[in-house]
């Protein structure tokens, strides 16, 4: 059983983002993040008597999380699909209209300072939403972040989105969360007592 039920939760700060790439034994991480944000496409269906609309539904059909981040190279070469071609010199990456992302689970760390407080976010089947993009700037004072769209699409539960404020979980499955999210770290156990 939950060990408490949270009725407060203030996302003060990103601790960090990870992408679990399909096929790979650990996921990637940054734990230098700027922003997080998602944003759910609805299907509406509406019931019509004549012209006037006396019922309406809303459903998620679709979901978009943007990442905005310092990452590692190999978190950026595999969202892209940034990869070595064995006609081109080995230490050299190329990109073009054969390059394809790789699919993966993407999670994030999110902490309440004021609460003392942490929750999960979780999104298991991912893929790049956008190319690849960069900016250069000679002279500014910092660094910019990459900005990378992913497409969520449902998974096998057939969600979008997953979240956990850890002081509500039976067992505090961050390290599971963020090092290898997957299907079976959420799942509930088969087992009854």
């Amino acid at each position: 059983m939950a060990t408490s039920i949270v009725n407060t939760f203030d996302n003060v700060s990103i601790k960090k983002v990870a992408f679990n790439f399909k096929g790979a034994e650990a996921g990637l991480s940054t734990d230098c993040n700027g922003q997080l944000a998602g944003e759910t496409e609805m299907q509406t269906i509406v019931k019509k008597c004549g012209s006037t609309e006396v019922k309406s539904k809303s459903k998620p059909i679709a979901m978009t999380v943007t990442i905005t981040a310092h990452i590692p190279v190999e978190v950026y070469r595999r969202f892209y699909g940034v990869a070595q071609d064995e006609r081109i010199k080995p230490g050299i990456y190329s990109y073009g209209p054969d390059s394809i992302g790789e699919d993966f689970a993407l999670s994030a760390e999110i902490v309440d300072d004021f609460e003392e407080n942490e929750k999960l976010l979780g999104f298991l089947n991912c893929t790049s939403n956008t190319g690849l993009t960069f900016t250069i700037e000679n002279g500014a004072d910092e660094v910019a972040a990459l900005e990378m769209e992913t497409k969520v699409m449902v998974d096998e539960f057939n969600k979008f989105y997953h979240e956990a404020i850890v002081a509500e979980l039976e067992e505090d499955l961050t390290d599971q969360w963020m090092s290898n999210l997957s299907a079976d770290v959420i799942k509930a156990s088969t087992s009854n007592p």
